[in-house]
């Protein structure tokens, strides 16, 4: 029922919201290429069959994914020219669900063509390569954490820990309290917060901080089981993985300049959205 669902969506968005009884505006792009197929008059470009397999994940080179995406081009299709037969556009909502989709497909395409667009040597790739190595830095850590969202309860866990008791009882006496508990390992220092990488590296194997760690997620009580050298993995290694990395942050820098650079207004007495918060380490 939900594939169902997503291809008569995904076809009332070629369709748009023309009431006409024809079929002409089913599919509302031109082309001078090769047609993959025509629907009741309706012309279907090979380049959009092409744009449904990648949506799909179909290879078209494969045996039998052309045919399974040509099958669900046809059917968006053929459900288009049926919506343009009904009175749906006179329905505002409906419009709206297929003004979001549509405007996220641009976006979508939009910052696709972004990324066609950015050049990246592999000299940058490894000047990014290296710059993240030296954040991850050399070590790994294995660590328990009890994470706290009241100071009292995190000075009383470390209490406990100077008046001599393990790490363990003290982690399960305070669980119930915590607001996580939990063990963690083989984790890089640029993985977590830069307060909690210091205090892990100044501790020795078996140790346990003497004071909890505060940052913006609470009181951090932590005992260091061990620490092991770290080896990134070689640079040709995660290469196309660091372009794909530095494409995003490419595009989210473009997003932010479009965003500054854009007016927006709204109505009197409505409250402006909060500034959206970017991703942190936790």
């Amino acid at each position: 029922m939900r594939k169902t669902l997503g291809i008569v969506m995904a076809a009332t968005l070629i369709g748009g919201c023309s009431s006409g009884g024809g079929h002409a505006g089913a599919v509302q792009m031109t082309t001078s290429g090769k047609i993959a197929e025509t629907v009741n008059g309706q012309v279907v470009p090979e380049s959009l069959l092409e744009a449904v397999a990648r949506q799909h994940n179909l290879h078209l080179d494969k045996p039998g994914a052309r045919d399974q995406a040509l099958n669900l081009l046809t059917d968006m299709v053929i459900v288009a020219q049926a919506a343009q037969r009904e009175p749906f556009a006179s329905d505002e909502n409906y419009q709206a669900d297929i003004e979001a989709t549509r405007l996220k497909g641009v976006a979508d395409a939009t910052f696709g063509q972004y990324e066609k667009g950015t050049t990246l040597t592999d000299d940058m790739l490894k000047a990014e390569y290296d710059s993240e190595s030296k954040k991850a830095g050399d070590h790994v850590y294995d660590f328990g954490q009890l994470l706290f969202a009241d100071e009292n309860d995190a000075m009383k866990a470390e209490g406990d820990l100077i008046g001599g008791k393990s790490f363990g009882d003290v982690f399960d006496a305070y669980r119930s309290k915590a607001k996580q508990a939990k063990m963690f390992t083989r984790v890089r220092a640029d993985q977590i917060p830069d307060s909690l990488a210091a205090a892990l590296a100044s501790l020795k194997d078996g140790e346990s901080t003497k004071v909890p760690v505060k940052t913006e997620y609470g009181y951090h009580v932590m005992h260091l089981d061990i620490v092991n050298p770290y080896t990134p993995p070689p640079f040709e290694q995660v290469k196309e993985g660091i372009r794909r990395a530095t494409q995003v942050k490419v595009a989210q820098e473009r997003m932010k300049k479009l965003r500054e650079s854009a007016k927006i207004d709204y109505p009197a007495g409505s409250t402006p959205p909060a500034a959206a918060v970017p991703e942190k380490k936790g």
